[in-house]
């Protein structure tokens, strides 16, 4: 056995920044560029029909476009320009209720590629509501964008989405005879 003397090994170890995650009983079905979540579907139509199905759990981030740089970005932390810190959602909440009016307050973010920063919330596109991204893994940064809510029932369950993902995606009422994302898409081409 070798001994080394003289010599010290520092391992550092990181601490993995992500932003925060909220976890939806809905599923995630592509349509050509469209995705929507929707729940109380019967999959196996749609698995038939060769649309794209994660679920039943999917993952939910929120992301906001820099207006300094083309990336989005995705808060983890809020710093009023009182000292009051916001962290996980309560950090999205805090923004989507009260960005506009602290301009200088200062947010710890996530870029998609990983890279963490900070900015001031002037520097963000507050004028448009948060993209929401979902992905099937909680640990995969950031995932994919979603157009819209389908509600097949002609009903909300908040049970499944927050609040915080219906006021960022607009909800497309869809009858139960229609094919659910075929109608989906051509009203979210409308609203386009």
């Amino acid at each position: 056995m070798a001994e080394v003397v003289g010599f010290v090994t520092t391992v550092r170890i990181m601490k993995h920044y992500a932003p925060p995650v909220e976890a939806l009983h809905c599923y995630l079905v592509r349509n050509k560029q469209y995705r929507f979540l929707v729940r109380g579907i019967r999959t196996i139509e749609l698995v038939d029909t060769n649309y794209k199905v994660v679920g039943p759990i999917t993952h939910v981030r929120y992301g906001l476009n820099s207006l300094k740089i083309q990336a989005t970005i995705f808060p983890m932390r809020v710093v009023s320009d009182y000292g009051g810190v916001y962290t996980g959602m309560n950090a999205i909440d805090w923004i989507i209720k009260k960005g506009l009016s602290y301009p200088r307050a200062d947010v710890d973010c996530v870029m998609s590629d990983g890279t963490i920063t900070s900015c001031m919330l002037r520097d963000l596109d507050l004028s448009v509501v948060p993209v929401v991204y979902v992905g099937a893994d909680s640990d995969k940064l950031p995932g994919k964008p979603v157009s819209a809510i389908i509600s097949i029932d002609g009903s909300i369950n908040s049970d499944v989405y927050s609040s915080r993902v219906r006021h960022c995606l607009p909800i497309i009422y869809i009858n139960e005879d229609e094919d659910i994302v075929e109608s989906a898409t051509h009203q979210v081409q409308t609203l386009s």
